[in-house]
């Protein structure tokens, strides 16, 4: 596992509107990071790009962005299948990412409004 955590749009989205469970979640996050091995959470591309589209305040994600245990992400273009599937199935790019990430180890869970879109995957509801 690379993160701990992997965002995906409504996390981003919540993060923006100051919401106390997602600022919790990153308070704790830190505290263990502590300037540790790197970015403990996920923010991958695609969330940023579609919370935007939804009309969050883009400073809030540049806030977001420069926190030390984040880290934006890009799609591996080898995954471009994968992605292309979980987007049919999940109904969107930022929900495919975030489930790819989490499926495949690289996240522990996902940071999410909407845990049930996921079905078994494993995921911590705000």
């Amino acid at each position: 596992m690379i993160y701990r955590l992997v965002f995906d749009a409504t996390a981003v989205a919540a993060f923006a509107a100051e919401s106390i469970h997602v600022w919790e979640i990153l308070a704790e996050v830190t505290d263990e990071w502590s300037g540790g091995s790197g970015p403990q959470v996920a923010v991958p591309l695609p969330a940023l790009a579609e919370a935007v589209r939804t009309g969050v305040d883009i400073t809030a994600l540049d806030r977001l962005i420069a926190l030390k245990p984040v880290c934006v992400t890009v799609p591996d273009p080898d995954d471009w299948r994968r992605i292309a599937n979980g987007t049919d199935l999940l109904g969107s790019l930022d929900r495919a990412c975030a489930a790819l990430d989490q499926a495949t180890g690289r996240a522990g869970m996902i940071l999410t409004a909407e845990p049930e879109v996921y079905g078994g995957l494993d995921t911590v509801g705000i």
